[in-house]
């Protein structure tokens, strides 16, 4: 396959993906729209789906425009004041399955010569490239033709007049080396400015706008209300919040995941909400902003709320330790414990457990959290937060034997001095005395196995994770620093309490701790024996 016909492949891909979610949309808002904005969507439909079917005739894709050609039809055939819109949705879900063959090389035909491409982003896997406005690229060329005028007044700076001043007197000299250090500071301080400016640019190139995510959020809604034999609608805002590319995986999971949890659990069945005095329709809403330097991204119902009573009767009897936050806090952690279930028991359905523990893990290893809300009767929310970008960290570094490591600052409650008296043993486990209670208190050296004995000096690093608090013990606290998070070598696997690497400005690799993993390791790793 020659680029050209590569890059139209890849466009006509990217662009029917864009048309068939579309399509999916004005048909899930069929059923709740006005007389004359349903003939209006109808409308749209044929054009988009015409569109669709002309462009893959075009293409050579005969499949697909065929499937296109059959949805004009049952559009055609579609009741405007009843439609039933089962069967349409499933035709887009044969052409999706066909676009996604086309995209790994699948298909029958001319189209297996698209091997060579990567699945596009409208297949909810990420996209291998993302459209940049001249605009921006043009603010990016002027940024490095900046730093090539600074590299250069740099080099000027440092040679001038250096093998002169070898023959000048000493007072001569050092007024020379002097302007040379003054045009040297200032070049560094524009350089800077300019490097800041240019990450700025460059991370913007890889956000994309969050409704892409959020378009699939109406599929989800109506196939679990339908399979609850539940009604329920769902409002959408803040789809411009932008995101960073590589964390569309993460937040499309967990937001997924939330979304079909509030229209399986929290929303109640019409008769349960007549019961309640509610209308029989409940609302999933989901808002996304920037707030605080992340991603926001809230998810609501208008359901009966999280029954505390039955996770309480869930806790274990050590829950008290595991879980030192207080009251509601507590219980809310242990929807994010694997294996937590109610089926048979309250309104927590089978799932919610298991599931919600994937979404915290996979959501603190990208550096963010989940918070928990809930009002009896009312509904419940979750809310996630996540990095503006995935790519730079702030971190606190700490050493340990020697070894410096990275922990994400958005993990960490406090950072304390760590005396000989402040280490106790309970249970055969290392403990902190911490604010009127004791913490479970893991030796990092212990546990790197960089240590024989636990450390008795040093410092306690308090951190947070799935609602859950333990100190870590390390030799010094270096500092806040802005990181840039690397992966792993494939061959070095993925250790327990390690998410990735980083290079420091002098040259060294230093691994990042992984909060989430932390917590899991036993707590007697800290412990004397």
């Amino acid at each position: 396959m020659d680029a050209a016909f590569r890059e139209l492949l890849g466009e006509f891909l990217l662009e029917a993906g864009e048309r068939i979610d579309a399509v999916e949309a004005l048909l899930l808002g069929l059923g709740s729209a006005e007389r004359g904005a349903r003939r209006d969507a109808l409308a749209r439909l044929r054009r988009e789906l015409h569109t669709l079917k002309g462009n893959a005739g075009m293409m050579g894709m005969g499949d697909l425009q065929q499937l296109a050609h059959a949805l004009e039809d049952e559009i055609e055939s579609l009741d405007p004041a009843a439609p039933q819109i089962d069967d349409l949705l499933a035709g887009l879900d044969a052409m999706r399955d066909h676009l996604r063959q086309i995209a790994g090389g699948d298909a029958a035909g001319d189209a297996t010569a698209a091997a060579e491409m990567p699945p596009a982003f409208f297949l909810g896997g990420g996209d291998a490239s993302v459209r940049v406005p001249f605009a921006k690229i043009d603010q990016l060329v002027e940024m490095l033709a900046e730093i090539l005028i600074f590299r250069n007044r740099l080099s000027d700076a440092i040679a001038s007049g250096l093998p002169e001043a070898l023959d000048l007197d000493p007072a001569a000299a050092l007024a020379r080396a002097r302007a040379a250090w003054e045009t040297v500071e200032e070049t560094h301080a524009a350089l800077e400015k300019t490097l800041n400016r240019l990450q700025e640019a460059v991370t913007d190139l890889g956000m994309v706008p969050l409704q892409l995510l959020f378009r699939s959020l109406g599929r989800i809604v109506h196939d679990e209300s339908r399979r609850e034999g539940k009604e329920v609608t769902l409002d959408v805002d803040g789809g411009e919040t932008p995101i960073d590319k590589t964390l569309l995986e993460t937040a499309g999971e967990a937001l997924g995941h939330l979304v079909r949890n509030a229209v399986i659990h929290g929303i109640e069945t019409p008769a349960e909400r007549r019961r309640a005095g509610k209308p029989e329709q409940g609302t999933v809403r989901v808002g996304a902003a920037i707030e605080g330097g992340e991603v926001m991204i809230e998810v609501r119902d208008d359901g009966a709320g999280i029954d505390l009573e039955a996770l309480r009767r869930l806790a274990p009897p050590a829950a008290g330790d595991a879980y030192p936050a207080a009251g509601e806090e507590a219980l809310f952690a242990l929807l994010f414990e694997e294996g937590v279930t109610t089926r048979g028991g309250a309104d927590l359905s089978a799932g919610r457990g298991v599931g919600l523990a994937a979404v915290k893990k996979s959501v603190e290893r990208q550096g963010g959290r989940i918070e928990v809300s809930s009002s009896a009767g009312r509904g419940s929310a979750f809310v996630l937060r996540l990095p503006l970008t995935a790519s730079i960290l702030r971190s606190l570094l700490l050493r340990v034997d020697g070894e410096d490591y990275a922990l994400p600052l958005t993990t960490v409650t406090e950072t304390l001095s760590l005396e000989a008296g402040d280490r106790h043993e309970l249970n055969h486990a290392g403990v902190l005395r911490w604010r009127g209670g004791v913490l479970p208190l893991l030796d990092l050296g212990l546990a790197f196995a960089t240590a024989e004995e636990p450390r008795r000096q040093g410092y306690a690093v308090v951190i947070e994770s799935g609602g859950r608090l333990r100190a870590l013990a390390v030799d010094d606290i270096i500092g806040i620093r802005d990181i840039v998070v690397r992966g792993l070598d494939p061959v070095v696997g993925q250790p327990i309490g390690i998410s990735g690497s980083t290079i420091l400005g002098d040259g060294r690799v230093i691994m990042i701790l992984d909060p989430a993993s932390l917590m899991t390791i036993p707590p007697f790793v800290g412990a004397e024996r």
